[in-house]
């Protein structure tokens, strides 16, 4: 009676885990980082400083074996200055990288990819948008790192910086433009531009923009007009709603005097375009 009563009180025995052991199992390994290796050397600086092709790639492909990565593709620029993206093998480099070919860009040196800050940024831009990550052999730039993200994010940081530099300079060049009366876009139908890039009557077809006013203002359908001077509907539009023929300059929504002379007299202009407001 005792015995039977100490056996329903037993701890039962429990097999031994290989739960974690089946799990780890089941999991696929860490995959090795796939890396594109770019070399680049001008002819000048091969003559001058002695940094051959070979130097570069026994140097990168020595960086990878001590990490334990795996080199994709090598991609060879020789006789190819920096001072421009415009490289056959780093456009290959890129497009590998669209296509998800690779994890790492590696170089000897980052001037072998680019000297120009600006181009050095577009790139860098282009390859985070990837998830590859950019390393340098020589340089402690390693975006595999803590650090080197923190160097992604200053670089884009000067990305954005430039971006509003830029955009202030063309907004400055407009402004000079519309300032001293100058159009910022292509000649309309009835214009030309001369040497000076100064916009100036073109008779023939400032003939056919005032009689496509005048029609207009007589009442004829703009589907008469279209047919007539065989004009898309689109640029029949652009025509009657444009204020560079009553000598004017569009921009941001404002009218400035422009220094070209009109075709159309303004009232005209305004009585046609009472209808579309």
């Amino acid at each position: 009676m005792v015995a039977t009563q100490k056996s329903l009180f037993q701890t039962p025995k429990i097999p031994l885990n290989t739960s974690k052991t089946a799990l780890n199992s089941s999991q696929d390994p860490p995959q090795t980082p796939k890396v594109g290796i770019y070399v680049r050397v001008s002819t000048e600086e091969q003559a001058k400083e002695g940094i051959s092709i070979d130097a570069q790639i026994d140097r990168c492909q020595a960086y990878c074996k001590a990490r334990g990565w795996q080199v994709f593709k090598i991609y060879t620029d020789a006789g190819y200055s920096a001072g421009t993206l415009s490289r056959p093998a780093l456009k290959d480099l890129l497009e590998d990288a669209r296509i998800k070919q690779l994890n790492i860009l590696l170089v000897y040196k980052i001037d072998r990819f680019s000297r120009k800050l600006q181009d050095l940024i577009s790139a860098l831009e282009h390859l985070k948008a990837q998830n590859i990550n950019f390393t340098s052999v020589t340089e402690q730039i390693d975006t595999t790192t803590a650090m080197g993200e923190a160097f992604f994010q200053i670089i884009g940081v000067f990305a954005q910086l430039e971006r509003g530099m830029v955009k202030e300079r063309v907004e400055l060049a407009f402004d000079k433009k519309i300032s001293s009366g100058e159009t910022l876009n292509r000649a309309p139908l009835g214009y030309t531009y001369n040497d000076q890039r100064k916009l100036t009557i073109d008779p023939t077809e400032a003939k056919i923009v005032k009689e496509i006013f005048e029609m207009a203002a007589a009442g004829i359908s703009y589907k008469d007009i279209c047919a007539q001077f065989h004009l898309p509907t689109s640029t029949y539009y652009e025509i009657i709603k444009n204020p560079t023929y009553i000598g004017k300059i569009q921009y941001r929504n404002k009218l400035y005097q422009g220094t070209h002379k009109p075709i159309i007299d303004e009232s005209l202009f305004f009585q046609i375009n009472k209808k579309f407001n």
